[in-house]
């Protein structure tokens, strides 16, 4: 895959409205200064310590090797894992520019950490693959339970017939890239597509190797928004040292989060977690939905299940 050049593309800013203007031109924003050195030291170390001991006890989880092979290590559940890791949540700015995408109401759909190590391969994917496309009356469509990973459609961005579509899907998903370390084109920075978010398609491993793929180059510190349509990809690391990315990923609340975090979240984070916390994680109702008992409830509590069978005394 050939990684180009453009001019004129996102640039690492502190400015909220700029960030905004580039998420809705290009799919993406990288906000500058996002963590503080301080910060980067904690999160990093903590994830350092955490991926060191999952490996130590053969739990780690490595993919995107060569033939499928384990590379790149994985670490699953970061709202579990520190409280380092919990505080990118609630970080103000991100916040605002998720709402500039999602809306006034989102969940967190998953937290996890991407270690990228020396020879990983790159895999071309958008954040919500799963979102069924708009088609017009009476063409086929993709059932939204059938729907799979693997499955691609759409014609080639360079053919005459690439132009723009008259109906998009909505942004339903956006994903945050924490770097934590420099990010560079021979470390694994993330590869994207800018503006693929308005092509109206997923990209097709045969047919968009040659599309303008840029890597995501910014120090350590920036936080890489995207929204769920981008098309993107974990850069191949060339270098001789790991690319460090944590990865907040929100979704809209109409959606199912991708790891279970009303079931997952260990107790001891939800006795001590702040109402903004619990309702990313799913404990807030929406429009009366996620209910246990009535949808008129604001939250439903941790542990708590639904009335059982009953009968009058």
């Amino acid at each position: 895959m050939a990684c180009k050049t453009l001019n004129n593309l996102p640039q690492p800013t502190t400015n909220l409205p700029i960030a905004k203007e580039n998420l809705d031109e290009f799919g993406y924003c990288l906000l500058a200064d996002a963590l503080s050195q301080e910060e980067i030291a904690i999160v990093r170390r903590r994830l350092e310590e955490q991926a060191a001991a999952e490996k130590q006890r053969g739990l780690a989880h490595e993919d995107a090797g060569p033939n499928g092979s384990g590379v790149n290590q994985r670490i699953w559940f970061l709202v579990n894992k520190g409280q380092a890791f919990r505080n990118l949540l609630l970080h103000k700015t991100i916040r605002q520019l998720v709402c500039h995408v999602l809306g006034d109401e989102y969940l967190l759909s998953s937290f996890t950490a991407n270690i990228a190590n020396p020879g990983g391969v790159m895999q071309m994917h958008t954040d919500q693959w799963w979102m069924p496309l708009s088609v017009q009356r009476g063409q086929s469509s993709i059932r939204p339970g059938s729907m799979t990973r693997s499955h691609f459609r759409g014609y080639h961005i360079g053919r005459d017939k690439a132009g723009s579509p008259t109906v998009l899907p909505p942004a339903v998903a956006c994903n945050v890239m924490w770097m934590l370390t420099d990010f560079t084109a021979k470390n694994g920075a993330t590869h994207i597509v800018p503006k693929s978010h308005l092509s109206g398609r997923q990209p097709d491993p045969a047919l968009d190797e040659e599309a303008e793929w840029v890597a995501a180059i910014a120090p350590a510190g920036t936080a890489m928004v995207f929204e769920g349509r981008l098309w993107h990809s974990t850069g191949a690391n060339v270098s001789d040292s790991p690319r460090l990315g944590a990865l907040s990923y929100f979704c809209a609340p109409q959606f199912r989060q991708q790891e279970n975090l009303t079931v997952g979240t260990a107790r001891e984070v939800l006795a001590d977690a702040p109402p903004e916390l619990l309702a990313l994680l799913g404990f807030k109702l929406w429009q009366g939905y996620g209910r246990i008992g009535s949808p008129r409830d604001e939250y439903i509590s941790p542990g708590q299940t639904a009335l059982g069978e009953m009968r009058p005394k």
